[in-house]
């Protein structure tokens, strides 16, 4: 898998929910002003025992989002 380009970012902090820790991916860029830019938000993506595999599951999500999107 590909690295992101430097212009994207990736925030996987879970949220915790019911006992769980659930992994979502926000990923943004900036404008060339410097203010943030969301290019998506994708939602409840699985829910984990763990906060560490919910991070590692949201990073590998996002990866793969960009890479289908922007190669």
């Amino acid at each position: 898998m590909r690295s992101v380009p430097d212009r994207f970012r990736i925030d996987p902090t879970p949220r915790r929910a019911d006992g769980e820790y659930m992994a979502h991916a926000r990923i943004s860029t900036s404008h060339s002003d410097g203010s943030e830019c969301e290019i998506h938000s994708s939602g409840d993506l699985a829910g984990f025992d763990a906060r560490e595999d919910a991070i590692a599951y949201a990073e590998n999500w996002a990866r793969r989002w960009l890479d289908a999107r922007f190669g």
